[in-house]
């Protein structure tokens, strides 16, 4: 289900437009690691908060 809705809320209720920025609160879980996924694959500026250091340690990279 992670996977469902993270498409239906960031394709249906956000409808994002490249070079738009995208913030995605828990970025480290299930639906946030894949709306940041859709995000950059649209072309969006990602930015993401996760609970800890540790999880943004583990949880995120810096794509071109």
């Amino acid at each position: 289900m992670p996977g469902m809705t993270a498409y239906v809320g960031f394709y249906e209720i956000c409808t994002p437009k490249k070079g738009e920025y995208v913030f995605v609160s828990a970025a480290s879980g299930a639906v946030g690691q894949l709306v940041g996924q859709f995000a950059k694959l649209l072309g969006c500026y990602v930015i993401g908060s996760a609970g800890t250091k540790e999880k943004v340690g583990v949880s995120f990279i810096t794509l071109p």
